[in-house]
């Protein structure tokens, strides 16, 4: 079989017909699926980063507890993957995905856990294009899934000009599953916007008092605040949210029993009631009138005892 070097989801003979693509020629093995628990404090903890870490536990215990409960649920879903009639390379696609979330989400709480807010964004950022790539290949058209099966056939080949096993970048962005999801969409341009080198989003990193007449600068701050705290975690909640409500539709590749389901519609529940919390910081999106989407923050600050700001960004 040969291929015209289109990437459209389908096979093409020489006469440009459609030819269809054979199964994966890898099997499925050693997939192994841990018992989940969010990482530990570390132990070389400065004196600021151990007081976010303890201000953290204090002030956002349920959200931590709900935050390791899905990830815990997460866990449970990916392992009935592995059951024979499920463990083939389609379900492969989704796990490997599903993986990268779910250590991203678990990395980036590890990280606002000790107070590194600015760093735990980019991988949330990564853990929202994770999903979404999944959703992408659950597609009903089936094209998305039929590139995954081209890049299998294609990896792993000898290339003979570099000496080297060529895996091939196997370039994928579900940039549509993003956008059509409104709390995706939100995490992933909050994210993205945050993570790079804006004015506004660093003041907020480094001087988050800052003012009209003053310039607060906290070099390399990581001391606990609130806002952040909340902001972050949610995100990871819901998350969470989207990861197991995608799951539990894909149970020709996870196959999860009743009582497991179960469990993850009532953790579902469980975080959803704590986002709907009216107290705690949120980013939403804004339209202005001449239809420019922008952030605003509401109910940030450091401290609990401090009077909550809206901020828009």
């Amino acid at each position: 079989m040969t291929t015209n070097g289109n990437h459209d989801g389908h096979e093409h003979g020489a006469d440009g017909r459609d030819l269809p693509i054979a199964q994966s020629p890898q099997r499925v093995s050693g997939m192994r699926v841990p018992d989940w628990v969010l990482p530990g404090k570390p132990e070389d903890l400065d004196t600021l980063a151990e007081d976010a870490w303890r201000q953290t536990g204090f002030a956002c215990g349920d959200d931590l507890r709900l935050v390791e409960a899905l990830l815990d649920v997460q866990v449970r879903l990916a392992g009935t993957g592995y059951t024979p009639a499920a463990r083939t390379m389609e379900m492969a696609a989704f796990a490997s995905l599903w993986s990268r979330a779910l250590l991203s989400t678990s990395d980036a709480v590890s990280l606002l856990r000790r107070g590194a807010y600015q760093s735990a964004v980019p991988l949330l950022r990564q853990a929202v294009e994770c999903i979404a790539a999944q959703r992408g290949l659950a597609g009903d058209s089936g094209a998305d899934l039929d590139e995954w099966r081209r890049w299998t056939h294609e990896a792993y080949g000898r290339h003979d000009d570099t000496r080297s096993t060529e895996i091939g970048l196997g370039h994928y962005f579900a940039g549509e599953a993003i956008a059509s999801d409104a709390h995706l969409r939100v995490i992933y341009r909050a994210a993205s916007d945050l993570g790079r080198p804006n004015f506004g989003p660093t003041a907020l990193f480094v001087a988050n008092e800052a003012n009209h007449t003053r310039y607060p600068l906290n070099f390399a701050d990581h001391a606990f605040h609130l806002g952040w705290a909340q902001v972050l975690l949610g995100w990871a909640l819901r998350l969470g949210i989207s990861q197991i409500h995608l799951a539990l539709h894909l149970t020709r590749y996870f196959p999860a029993p009743d009582g497991m389901r179960a469990d993850a519609v009532a953790a579902v529940r469980d975080a959803e009631a704590r986002l709907d919390d009216p107290d705690r910081c949120t980013i939403e999106e804004w339209v202005d009138e001449a239809g420019h989407r922008r952030m605003l923050l509401t109910q940030f600050r450091r401290r609990s005892v401090d009077a909550p700001q809206r901020l828009l960004l």
